[in-house]
């Protein structure tokens, strides 16, 4: 992804333009997305782990970086990921043996391996709000880097539209000092509970169906304890997006149908 930031008068304008890793093997494509890096401020890159295609986009990056106001590469091969740069933070030893992330990545898998991705999640979350406390750029930097990463594990457009306002606002040079207002990440649950009708996702069964039964809109039908209950797994993608209207046709269908839908999501 390739951003650059016209600016006028009134408010900031942000143009996006974004590439799946795959359209890059495309020799056109890979020459138009090589142009609309060069016209870029920043560039956002997640998921690059075919080889072939991380080569071809450290390439393109390498050749833009210093003038880029910022790289921004979540999860991806360890070479495009050390391309990272905001202000003071890199990850130029990602992957080498004395690297600290690597080290302290590789001691907690031996040590708790089911565990891992949970505390990892868990480290994103938190490390932000002891980062702000310390005074340096390199430690704002970080903090940047980790609330960006909360910004697009939530994925929603309102945690995208903030993650971009708050990045153009701390490096690009043109909107510095701009005072540019963004919210926090909102942070969803990773697997849970959802229905289009509930004021929340659950983490528990119990909670979603206590709120079942005292849904007013509901047949009655539905909260006796001979209604049959089906359950549907959802992508979780699509729910933090806002891409949920098949989702929400599906659970209506069946609730018209006699159906107590219990609706999961993970991935």
């Amino acid at each position: 992804m390739a951003l650059s930031f016209p600016l006028d008068l009134w408010q900031v304008r942000i143009e996006v333009v974004g590439y799946l890793v795959e359209e890059l093997r495309d020799k056109d494509n890979y020459e138009m997305f090589c142009k609309d890096l060069a016209d870029a401020n920043v560039f956002i890159g997640s998921l690059i782990f075919v080889e072939e295609l991380a080569q071809k986009v450290k390439v393109a990056i390498e050749a833009e970086r210093d003038r880029l106001d910022a790289v921004i590469v979540f999860p991806s091969m360890p070479e495009v990921m050390r391309l990272n740069k905001l202000g003071t933070f890199s990850m130029s030893q990602l992957g080498q043996s004395k690297s600290a992330i690597a080290q302290f990545m590789r001691k907690k898998r031996k040590e708790n391996v089911g565990g891992f991705e949970e505390g990892m999640l868990k480290l994103i979350r938190t490390l932000p709000k002891v980062l702000k406390y310390l005074p340096t750029d390199k430690a704002q930097d970080a903090r940047n880097f980790m609330m960006s990463l909360q910004f697009w594990l939530g994925g929603s457009p309102e945690n995208l539209e903030n993650f971009l306002i708050m990045i153009s606002n701390a490096y690009v040079p043109s909107l510095k000092g701009k005072q540019l207002e963004f919210n926090d990440p909102v942070v969803f649950l990773d697997t849970g509970i959802w229905h289009p009708l509930a004021p929340s996702m659950y983490d528990d069964v119990k909670e979603y169906l206590n709120w079942y039964d005292t849904r007013r809109d509901a047949n009655p039908k539905l909260k006796g304890p001979d209604a049959p209950i089906v359950g549907l797994i959802l992508q979780r993608s699509h729910i933090v997006t806002g891409d949920d209207g098949h989702y929400a046709a599906v659970v209506m269908e069946l609730e018209a149908r006699g159906a107590k839908v219990v609706p999961i999501f993970a991935g």
